[in-house]
């Protein structure tokens, strides 16, 4: 969508994320609005596991969009330098990640492209939701045309392919995604190519995330494919839900999605052979 810049704030001096969109989505005159109202509807949201963002409008007919800046790697790096994540990463992970976007969904807006190149993980491990340019609130629905289809196509839901409007389903949708790409090291669908993506989503059930990961337990990969239900209403009420219902099924159901982890060094963000744990006895998993 655009070029991402790391920037100075004046007069305030502190650093941001400057994103500005790319020339031809800044002519449009209905997405340049969209993009400008949802970021300042998204802006008023204040979370621990959200990148707060501190700035956002037109300069030149170009707009824009200011972060704070945050200092690690993305999720998504992380996974392409290390491969899957140890069991007890993926559930602290997906419990940040859901109660930011719990606290979005609660002001009435939809991030809408959910996903592990928009999640930070900083270099105590708390990990922190980004980019907000496709949010969608409840004022500004208007300005998306009807049919328009936007996101990623690797973690869209199958309702926003069939036309229907982003909801916080959705988002839970593109969560439950992350949650897989996080434990098996790929996207659910990535064996498939771009014209059979699509179908993927709507008529493909999802392979066992946890086919090639003996450490986890019992109960894994029912948890995490409860997210990618085909219809909405059969998905987790909330995201928080979703992450405790994958807590209790791996048995890190103390992993609190309010409270980041104690500090580790930053180095340990960067490494390429993530250990596995020691299994635990599997748990029961938890009822349908």
């Amino acid at each position: 969508m655009g070029v991402v810049f790391r920037a100075v704030r004046e007069p305030q001096g502190d650093e941001v994320a400057l994103k500005i969109l790319r020339p031809e989505l800044s002519s449009d005159e209905t997405f340049r609005k969209r993009f400008v109202h949802e970021a300042r509807a998204a802006g008023e949201v204040r979370h621990k596991h959200l990148v707060p963002i501190v700035d956002a409008g037109e300069a030149e007919g170009r707009p824009y969009l200011a972060v704070a800046f945050v200092a690690g790697v993305t999720l998504e790096e992380r996974l392409a330098e290390g491969g899957p994540m140890v069991i007890e990463d993926v559930v602290r992970v997906v419990a940040h990640v859901a109660s930011g976007l719990d606290a979005l969904h609660a002001a009435g807006i939809v991030h809408r492209d959910v996903k592990p190149s928009n999640v930070m993980i900083d270099p105590s491990g708390s990990a922190n939701l980004t980019d907000f340019g496709l949010a969608k609130g409840r004022a500004y629905t208007v300005l998306t045309k009807p049919g328009m289809v936007m996101g990623t196509l690797d973690y869209l839901a199958p309702e926003l392919l069939r036309g229907q409007p982003a909801t916080p389903a959705s988002d839970i949708y593109a969560l439950g995604c992350l949650a897989y790409e996080c434990t098996s090291g790929r996207a659910p669908f990535s064996d498939k190519s771009m014209f059979e993506l699509a179908s993927a989503h709507l008529n493909v059930e999802p392979p066992d995330p946890c086919a090639n990961r003996p450490d986890a337990p019992a109960g894994t990969s029912f948890a995490i494919l409860q997210a990618l239900a085909k219809e909405p209403e059969k998905r987790p009420p909330t995201a928080t839900a979703y992450a405790t219902m994958l807590g209790f099924a791996t048995g890190r159901a103390n992993s609190s999605p309010a409270s980041p982890p104690p500090p580790t060094p930053a180095s340990s963000t960067h490494s390429t052979t993530p250990g596995l744990p020691a299994a635990p006895p599997p748990p029961s998993p938890p009822p349908p």
